[in-house]
């Protein structure tokens, strides 16, 4: 991504959700993109199975239309001057889905549902459906977007997708710190704890590892087009389910990029491990790429 030019937001019209329209908004003004607000209606004939002959789905129709033209209004009072809206009808990950065919956006930004494994299962079913389908970057907001983000974290496996994870986050965070951060184990250093070997061996394995994530790195930030950007470095040596959200919290990032997947062909179907975990449980704001 060298620009954004489309914006999609989804909301529910929950506070997540209208938080998840201002980002969208933010990011639209400071790069003149267009914005699409997306919010699915469900399909009349559910409805009236529901409700019979009572006025009340038109009401809600009503209230829906009205909370549209709200968030349009706010948007762009913020700046998107050129953001309009669609009322779909049917579930809201299929709602998300025909948008973004017909739309193509750089970008999609959805709000964050529940804090819990629990709660997120039960709430954040459609989140989770439109990020596993997703074929572009999604940006998952857990905050109020007051201003434009302040520091991004990059998470980098130093693998194929990383160059487009960095160069994804310097387009969305393009005001802001940027700090890649890589963290790694040993080889099978979970099963070497396991069976007892010694810790000083683990150890030498894992500066094995370190001192040639340090020359990938190295590689990665080597391209021309990187040079002068000021890109804070971190590798650390540990599981990334929780060096990552220590480092969030360490350096007060309000945002972390990470690959969906690594790009093979059963990744291509399925949100790798990392990427899920912060999904769900970053304290800030995550964009999946």
């Amino acid at each position: 991504m060298t620009s954004i030019k489309r914006i999609l937001a989804a909301t529910d019209f929950s506070g997540l959700g209208n938080d998840a329209v201002r980002r969208a908004a933010l990011l639209a003004a400071r790069a003149n993109a267009e914005l699409l607000i997306v919010h699915a209606f469900p399909r009349q004939s559910a409805l009236d199975a529901a409700f019979g002959d009572d006025d009340l789905p038109a009401r809600l129709r009503e209230a829906a239309n009205v909370n549209i033209d709200a968030l349009i209004e706010a948007a762009r009072a913020a700046g998107a001057a050129r953001a309009r809206a669609e009322l779909a009808e049917g579930s809201a990950h299929r709602a998300v889905a025909d948008a973004v065919e017909t739309f193509r956006p750089d970008l999609t930004v959805i709000g964050a549902h529940g804090k819990g494994l629990l709660q997120q299962f039960f709430l954040g079913g459609t989140a989770v459906r439109i990020l596993s389908h997703a074929t572009g970057p999604v940006l998952v907001t857990r905050r109020q977007a007051e201003c434009d983000y302040a520091h991004a974290l990059v998470a980098v496996d130093l693998g194929p997708r990383s160059d487009t994870v960095l160069r994804t986050a310097l387009v969305v965070a393009a005001n802001a710190r940027v700090t890649m951060l890589h963290a790694y184990r040993a080889p099978f250093e979970a099963k070497l704890r396991c069976k007892d070997f010694p810790e000083e061996d683990i150890l030498r394995y894992a500066e094995t590892e370190s001192r040639a994530a340090q020359r990938n790195m190295e590689a990665l930030l080597g391209d021309p087009e990187l040079a002068g950007l000021d890109i804070a470095r971190r590798i650390v040596h540990g599981d990334p389910n929780s060096a990552l959200p220590d480092a969030i919290r360490e350096l007060n990032a309000d945002l972390i990029a990470v690959g969906k997947h690594s790009g093979s062909r059963l990744g291509e179907a399925v949100m790798g491990s990392v990427s899920r975990f912060l999904a769900y449980y970053s304290p800030c704001d995550v964009l999946v790429v």
